[in-house]
């Protein structure tokens, strides 16, 4: 379960271990973790690297020392933020992605984008529009998947920027990382390279007009198209989510 760890970037590496026991449930929420002395004898570290990590676990909401009673496991889902969400997406031990959060994760990408996209339709400057009609151009050549997903991805990027809102910024890049983490399974979800151009030109004509409905609409309906396929992706592979079919 636990590896040794080499004494190369300790603390880091021990969270990384037990951040991710933790995110697929072996110590489950409220367990107690092993004991201090036990724990550094599993990794192979010296306490004071372990002590470090389990003060970076419990900035991280994951869990919460208690004199007396250890280190427990805490409801992270209650008490930690959205940094964790790359880590979630990747649910097993050999790296498979979780099929829930990456569902998880287009949904939210298609609630979030379209209140970006009415934002961004009320605030855009020339600027912006020049910038992103350079990306949706780099787009309409004949690239491959894996870079139409990083072209798609730098629009949204950019479309978040001319929204102009910081938290927004913020959690784009959460996204983002979600996304490059596994960004060979995502490009299997991407809709068809035509189906993007075209939500690119819709965009972008929806800024020009200042129309925050037709502009919300066309990006709405892209990520639709995402987790549309995403569910046909899974079930090919004999996987499915738990969300209830049509969810919108």
């Amino acid at each position: 379960m636990l590896k040794p760890i080499g004494k190369q970037r300790v603390a880091e590496e021990i969270v990384q271990q037990l951040r991710s026991l933790i995110l697929r449930g072996v110590y489950g929420i409220g367990d107690k973790l092993p004991p201090e002395r036990k724990l550094a004898e599993d990794l192979g570290v010296n306490r004071a690297s372990l002590r470090e990590a389990i003060k970076s676990l419990e900035q991280m909401g994951l869990v919460k020392t208690r004199q007396g009673d250890g280190t427990r496991v805490l409801p992270f889902m209650e008490t930690a933020g959205v940094e964790l969400v790359s880590h979630l997406v990747t649910g097993t031990a050999d790296g498979i992605p979780n099929a829930d959060v990456l569902f998880d994760v287009l949904e939210f990408r298609r609630i979030f984008a379209r209140d970006v996209a009415e934002l961004a339709a009320e605030r855009a400057t020339a600027d912006d529009l020049t910038r992103l009609e350079e990306i949706a151009k780099k787009a309409d050549a004949d690239v491959s998947p894996d870079e139409m997903l990083k072209l798609d991805f730098e629009f949204y990027v950019e479309l978040t920027r001319t929204a102009r809102n910081r938290v927004f910024q913020l959690l784009i890049n959460t996204i983002r990382m979600a996304v490059s983490a596994h960004a060979a399974f995502f490009a299997q979800v991407l809709p068809p390279a035509t189906v993007q151009r075209k939500c690119h030109r819709d965009v972008i004509a929806g800024l020009k007009a200042k129309d925050t409905v037709r502009t919300a609409k066309a990006v709405s309906d892209y990520m639709m198209q995402a987790q549309q396929l995403l569910s046909a992706l899974l079930l090919s592979l004999g996987n499915s989510t738990d969300k209830p079919s049509g969810t919108k």
